[in-house]
């Protein structure tokens, strides 16, 4: 990944920090994400993936642990679902759309998944997600807009190149 601006690198306290603020544990990889390069802006044309039954996903920015509001995963919330999902699916980044990326941080084999809040499509039925700890209407009507990407954050970044001519 070619980052056009990028964040400062986090440091392992911040992160611990906020896995402590949120009760959440984040996949090692991810951590290490946030410790070496932290997230920024993309070319969504350098950045771009075909992600299979769907469509090609191009990513314009990775969140991550910083004092920009716009882009930082301690800020950054997803109303919708209940704070039970809030706390669980994390956001990470969106393409040049406005579609959202989301991390599973519930834990068990979803945790480090990454998910499209694909809102330009129709609806998943059945619901493409495992549901364990959905709460209510909410959860279960956005989770029908979520669609998988990639069972790792590591496979979702290989997953990255060039966008096709």
């Amino acid at each position: 990944m070619i980052f056009n601006c990028n964040n400062k690198p986090a440091k392992a306290n911040e992160v611990r920090e906020f896995e402590g603020r949120r009760g959440i544990r984040l996949p090692g990889e991810y951590v290490d994400f946030l410790l070496s390069q932290n997230g920024g802006g993309l070319n969504p044309e350098q950045s771009a993936a075909w992600i299979e039954g769907w469509n090609w996903l191009l990513v314009q920015v990775l969140f991550g642990l910083t004092a920009r509001a716009d882009a930082s995963i301690a800020t950054e919330r997803f109303t919708n679902f209940s704070d039970f999902m809030h706390a669980r699916m994390l956001k990470i980044g969106y393409d040049p759309f406005g579609q959202t990326l989301f991390m599973d941080l519930r834990e068990g084999p979803n945790h480090g998944k990454i998910y499209i809040r694909a809102h330009n499509s129709p609806p998943n039925d059945p619901i493409l997600i495992d549901d364990t700890g959905f709460e209510d209407e909410d959860d279960y009507e956005e989770a029908q807009l979520l669609y998988p990407v990639a069972n790792s954050f590591s496979e979702f970044t290989a997953m990255l190149g060039p966008a096709p001519d």
